[in-house]
């Protein structure tokens, strides 16, 4: 059992108590194919980060796949206290405004209201960009977000995520279409925003890490196993 105790300087079964993410020994793989990964326990509380992090291949897509419930685990389980929200890599934008885009995060009947849509804005950095638009909330951003470029619409997306309250949220990859200081700047920015969350950030760079989180390392074997270490860089 790989259990993640050392720290830097899915949908989950919904817990009736106690908030947070608990992955007890986990075991997964794809149908036909070996396991990707075995003996993963980890305990995130709400303010703790855990980073999987490790190149193509490695297993991050199928811990989140497992965190989603798409993937049913072999062995060990995975238990949320409350909603999980899911933020992934190649975010669906709509034919809209910033305003339906974020709205949708929620419940008709528990729809943002203008302030908690700008504090998302605010935190993801892309607050600034949204009020010099004509028309600010009101502004239609195109068909998959086309008036926006990469990086912006990667903002739109993780901003969404902030709306939808979840008590766990799942992070792949979000600063994929980001340069290394606006990276830097918008992990900054989301510790901030979900400091009372429990979050899983799925990455290619460990780089990435902050003071408190706890670093899961999938490392990718030449026989087609995989390897789990955990530590700091």
């Amino acid at each position: 059992m790989v259990q993640p105790t050392e720290r830097a300087r899915g949908a989950a079964e919904p817990g009736p108590t106690a908030p947070g993410l608990t992955i007890d020994r986990l075991a997964a793989g794809w149908p036909g194919q070996p396991s990707v990964f075995r003996g993963l326990t980890a305990d995130v509380s709400p303010g703790q980060w855990l980073v999987v992090a490790g190149p193509s291949g490695s297993g991050k897509t199928t811990v989140l796949a497992v965190l989603l419930g798409f993937l049913e685990p072999r062995e060990g389980g995975v238990r949320a206290g409350g909603r999980v929200a899911w933020c992934p890599q190649e975010s669906h934008l709509f034919d809209s405004t910033v305003r339906g885009n974020l709205a949708m995060a929620r419940a008709k009947e528990e729809a943002p209201d203008e302030d908690e849509l700008w504090r998302a804005l605010d935190r993801v950095g892309l607050g600034d960009h949204v009020r010099a638009l004509p028309g600010g909330l009101d502004a239609r951003i195109g068909s998959r977000g086309s008036e926006l470029s990469g990086g912006q619409r990667q903002r739109l997306a993780v901003a969404r995520t902030l709306v939808a309250e979840a008590g766990v949220v799942l992070l792949d990859e979000p600063t994929a279409h980001l340069d290394p200081e606006a990276a830097e700047d918008l992990v900054g920015g989301l510790h901030t925003a979900l400091a009372d969350r429990a979050v899983v950030m799925v990455t290619h760079r460990a780089s990435e890490l902050r003071d408190g989180d706890v670093l899961v390392r999938l490392d990718a074997l030449g026989d087609g196993a995989r390897r789990i270490a955990v530590g700091a860089d």
